[in-house]
């Protein structure tokens, strides 16, 4: 049977219109729709929550390191990035009674150089202060002993016959006014040497001809300023020290590049020259 369009829309309309399709909603539907509502609400708070301790737990996973105890061989496994690293307590760990102390062993040291960056100033380690020449020595012994009244038998004052009685010759004279010079050999003094007999006071400078030492440890070597502290009267001169031996004599110290090249013992009353 075919209907016209207009005929159907106003069938459908009688039917819809029918009292008898009412469906009336029941008396407590506002309190199960309610009810409803919080339960979603509720179900939606759990999910989020469940979602966050996920995440949680991965990032622990991830980044964190898990420890596992084997409490039968009481070893502990240490898990990190998939590495594991077996850990064994001490053996004398039992229950009930403390672990013994261990001795530490040595611990090594190592040293760190810092370098200096490109371009920057070097710097030089500060030199030691140069430790200055002691001014006291051991005593010098080397060489004759120039006595502070004369060498070996020959004593000042003596006159030219007296010290060639003396078992010592004297050759080579070079006469002044008042002076001779002589050279001076022989068994009676250690070393031959350059004397001055003066016509009036006798003896009055011996020269050995090897760098004599002192009674005082002043000889071959010794500087200035040890001829001074061994002699604390000394003066400076032209070319050396002059020290007083006794009230009437005196040495003459003759310095050079190395320290006392000459030592003679001269009369302090005297008319010959120097």
């Amino acid at each position: 049977m075919n209907i016209s369009e207009e005929e159907l829309e106003q069938r459908l309309r009688a039917m819809f219109a029918d009292e008898r399709l009412d469906l009336p909603p029941p008396p407590d539907a506002g309190t199960v729709i309610v009810a409803g509502a919080r339960r979603r609400r509720r179900r939606h708070r759990s999910m989020q929550a469940v979602a966050g301790v996920a995440a949680a737990v991965v990032a622990v996973a991830g980044g964190l390191t898990v420890f596992r105890l084997h409490t039968e061989s009481g070893t502990a496994v240490m898990t990190a990035d998939g590495t594991e690293i077996s850990i064994k307590p001490p053996e004398n760990l039992t229950a009930g009674r403390a672990p013994a102390p261990s001795t530490p062993g040595p611990t090594s040291t190592q040293s760190i150089q810092v370098s200096s960056p490109p371009g920057s100033p070097s710097t030089k380690p500060p030199r030691p202060p140069s430790s200055p020449r002691p001014t006291t020595l051991p005593q010098v012994s080397s060489g004759p002993l120039l006595a502070t009244d004369g060498f070996g038998k020959l004593k000042l004052g003596m006159s030219e016959a007296e010290v060639t009685a003396q078992a010592v010759t004297l050759g080579e004279p070079q006469a002044g006014a008042s002076c001779t010079v002589y050279q001076a050999e022989g068994s009676g003094i250690p070393v031959s040497a350059s004397v001055v007999i003066s016509k009036a006071a006798g003896l009055v400078v011996v020269t050995p001809d090897v760098a004599a030492h002192t009674a005082e440890g002043i000889g071959a070597g010794s500087t200035k300023e040890q001829v001074l502290a061994a002699y604390p009267a000394a003066k400076a001169e032209q070319g050396g020290v002059v020290a007083p031996a006794t009230a009437a004599a005196e040495y003459h110290f003759t310095l050079g590049d190395t320290g006392v090249v000459r030592t003679s013992l001269m009369s302090v009353n005297q008319d010959c020259a120097g």
